[in-house]
């Protein structure tokens, strides 16, 4: 009798949770669709996703880059709809947050009505939670999982969840026990890793929304004022800290300059048969803004390597250290139809520490933006002989002013020790 009741306990969570599954599927499957974009041309779906009503009048909200096809070529694609009975209809686009991958579309015809309702405020750390969404085109499920609170140093904020999201769940609510909206499905690590977009980003958008849907013409101003936005934040917010630094070599270079860049190391000292030392420290922000299939921004990097040629002569030290320069590259994603080519500038600085440098400053312009740039940044220090300090950094998506304040930055938290 007591090994029966000590199963029972065992069992009773997990039949809660399917019950509350099953009540909350039984519940609100009128208000979940399948987002679908249909190539105009041929009349197939490009690509498909999960969106949710949340309101009377047709509102629907789903992941930005569920519908990214369409903001980027409003005149190949349309938007529509599948309901969970089976009907279909078109979609408008009413307003993109293409920061926290958001997405509010609106039905042109409306019927019977139904809409989730929106959750007051986040569920206890280790609450269940219930993610909603249509994987792989094969209808919709609920999926049973953890809330685990957001995710820590994180820039794009975002909700960590314990559970399966599978492709075609993009866009879906993720609700609590009493079928309330506290989150958004986005993206997954695998392994029952989630992350979800929380309640607080899906209310700016909401509150934010234009009255009227977004014509063809306002896609892409909206794109490059919201990337431009967030990139501002993200520098003044770098500018405005004081940047710790660790010894690398000889020098002092920035290191865990602020929570939500991971900064890691390495080294060649357990090669005995190099001919060079070569000591590195690595920082990135882990997260970037997606805008379509080709095209991802946001990003930020900084490098530093210590290079000291032991067994070098001093001109093949020369050669290999200013051949090291020219390996930096960009740290996005994007295509010779998004971007152009770099163009660089050459200069020798000297900062306010008294490092000389040889740099190299690059930018290529976004072709659909025109206050948008990546730039890359390459120093080799010059103050030493045999041995020296590289440094690069790299940006996505900001103006030019923004790049510049940064480089200065970047340059005088350069010191020798």
């Amino acid at each position: 009798m007591k090994v029966f009741i000590f199963l029972l306990c065992l069992l009773s969570p997990i039949v809660h949770s399917q019950q509350t599954a099953q009540s909350l599927f039984g519940q609100h499957r009128t208000a979940l669709y399948q987002i679908k974009i249909i190539e105009l041309e041929s009349g197939n779906k490009s690509s498909i996703g999960s969106g949710f009503q949340i309101d009377l009048e047709g509102n629907i909200v789903t992941n930005y880059h569920v519908v990214s096809e369409y903001v980027y070529n409003p005149d190949k694609f349309r938007i529509e709809y599948m309901a969970n009975d089976g009907s279909e209809g078109q979609l408008q686009l009413v307003d993109i947050d293409v920061v926290n991958d958001l997405a509010l579309v609106r039905k042109l015809q409306l019927a019977d009505e139904a809409a989730f309702p929106i959750a007051s405020s986040l569920p206890e750390q280790g609450s269940d939670i219930y993610s909603l969404g249509n994987p792989h085109d094969l209808g919709m499920i609920v999926v049973p999982g953890t809330f685990n609170g957001l995710k820590k140093n994180s820039f794009y904020q975002r909700i960590h969840f314990t559970g399966s999201i599978n492709p075609g769940m993009s866009g879906g609510p993720v609700v609590n026990d009493l079928g309330e909206v506290m989150g958004v499905n986005v993206a997954t690590a695998g392994n029952q890793i989630g992350f979800l977009i929380p309640l607080s980003k899906v209310m700016g958008l909401l509150e934010s929304q234009h009255a009227e849907p977004l014509s063809n013409q306002q896609l892409k101003p909206r794109l490059q004022q919201q990337i431009k936005a967030n990139q501002q934040v993200l520098i003044d917010r770098l500018k405005m800290r004081d940047w710790p630094t660790s010894i690398l070599g000889e020098a002092l270079v920035p290191a865990n300059i602020t929570e939500f860049i991971s900064c890691w190391g390495g080294s060649n000292t357990s090669d005995r048969e190099a001919l060079y030392l070569s000591v590195e420290s690595r920082c990135q922000l882990d997260e970037q803004i997606y805008v379509h299939s080709g095209l991802r921004t946001g990003g930020l990097e900084l490098e530093f390597e210590w290079l000291d040629g032991k067994s070098l002569g001093k001109h093949r030290f020369y050669n290999f250290f200013t051949q090291s320069i020219t390996g930096a590259g960009p740290s996005n994603n994007a295509s010779k139809d998004d971007v152009t080519n770099f163009e660089c500038e050459e200069d020798k600085v000297t900062n306010r520490h008294g490092v000389t440098n040889k740099t190299v400053f690059c930018v290529r312009a976004y072709k659909e933006f025109d206050e948008l740039y990546d730039v890359l940044f390459v120093g080799a220090s010059i103050d030493h002989q045999n041995k020296g300090l590289l440094s690069h950094y790299t940006l996505a998506g900001v103006t030019k002013d923004s790049a510049l304040a940064f480089s200065q930055k970047f340059m005088d938290a350069i010191s020798w020790q």
